[in-house]
């Protein structure tokens, strides 16, 4: 009985552990090649390329009224973090940003509010 409740104590505790941690990200976008997600306690983008296609995945963000673009040129199954200090993003500033692919598909807009 000991073990079983040790291992129902140790379950419950991954459960919140993975919930807590994917609470923190405002959005994700997953398309074919790519999957970026936004963390706004971090103001990061994070970018994976999840195809062995030769394509880059790529993030889209528009900051007040400026669009930039990040890749991670790293290849299939690799990740690249994209910080505040690259985008322009800032407190109290709304963001739009998407996920596209080199030469394929491309997400619908995530509108962040300030």
């Amino acid at each position: 009985m000991r073990k079983k409740l040790a291992l129902l104590a140790v379950a419950t505790a991954a459960v919140t552990v993975v919930t807590v941690a994917t609470s923190a990200s405002a959005d994700t976008r997953i398309i074919k090649g790519a999957y970026v997600y936004y963390d706004p306690a971090r103001n990061m983008f994070g970018i994976g390329d999840t195809e062995a296609d030769g394509r880059t995945a790529y993030v889209e963000v528009v900051v007040a009224g400026v669009s930039k673009t990040f890749g991670n040129h790293n290849g299939n199954g690799t990740w690249r973090d994209v910080y505040a200090n690259e985008t322009g993003i800032r407190d109290g500033i709304s963001l739009s940003w998407r996920a596209k692919v080199g030469g394929g598909q491309t997400s619908t807009w995530v509108h962040e509010p300030a």
